[in-house]
């Protein structure tokens, strides 16, 4: 065998195995994705990132996607396209109308991912912040991830923006957030992350969805790609407490 290739398939097993402690952590648990970074995708890019969320599931996770509409766009025919992308991506994914969680929760059960417009037939024409309707969903379904998806990295350490943190306790974050240290471009994200830890969220994620792969860097990493906002040091996993 070609010594390239062989090397090649020596790093995919590295890889490989530097993910199980993650993946046996997150087995089965519920990690609601808001899709923020809609507009700043490529087709190309889009379809990438589905087939990363895909992926969560396939090694036994619980994927739900939450998601907002650009304006002009049909509600219900972008929801329907959501899901045949990830549908494309080989698993079983259905459009949800509203924000009832019984429907979401039977769904996950079932196998599915379940994509969420937050808007029904009755609210069509409301507003509603897909960031607020992820919180809601993360909460509603018990979920042990909230991932916000949008075109900021995270929680950036300087004004250059050059590096962000990659780990943030809600006290540490509080403070950053009274001294104005969280750009305007996140705080909304950040805010209502804060909340979702409050009323029980495990953890908080604030992620570039542009960054090729970044959900998989971000979970199957020790470095990750973005910031994750926890309680406190008790709540890392077993994996984190090895690090």
């Amino acid at each position: 065998m070609d010594r390239m290739i062989l090397e090649q398939i020596e790093k995919k097993a590295e890889v490989l195995t530097d993910a199980l402690p993650y993946i046996r952590d997150f087995n089965r648990q519920v990690a609601v994705i808001e899709y923020g970074c809609r507009k700043y995708m490529s087709p190309v890019g889009e379809q990438e990132l589905m087939r990363d969320i895909a992926l969560l599931k396939t090694v036994g996770m619980k994927p739900v996607v939450v998601h907002g509409c650009p304006i002009g766009v049909d509600k219900f025919r972008e929801n329907k396209r959501i899901a045949k992308l990830l549908e494309l991506c080989g698993t079983k994914a259905v459009g949800i109308c509203g924000m009832d969680m019984e429907t979401p929760a039977i769904m996950l059960d079932n196998g599915y991912i379940p994509v969420i417009m937050p808007n029904d037939i009755d609210t069509e024409n409301v507003e509603i912040n897909p960031i607020d309707a992820a919180l809601d969903a993360a909460v509603g379904l018990k979920a042990d991830k909230l991932v916000y998806l949008s075109s900021h990295r995270g929680i950036w350490k300087d004004e250059a923006r050059t590096e962000v943190y990659s780990r943030l306790t809600v006290a540490q974050v509080q403070e950053m957030l009274q001294q104005g240290k969280v750009t305007e471009g996140v705080r909304s994200r950040v805010e209502r992350g804060l909340t979702a830890i409050e009323i029980g969220v495990n953890r908080v994620n604030l992620l570039d969805g542009r960054m090729e792969h970044a959900l998989l860097l971000e979970f199957f990493s020790v470095a990750g790609v973005g910031t994750v906002m926890i309680r406190d040091e008790s709540r890392l996993y077993a994996h984190e407490k090895d690090e």
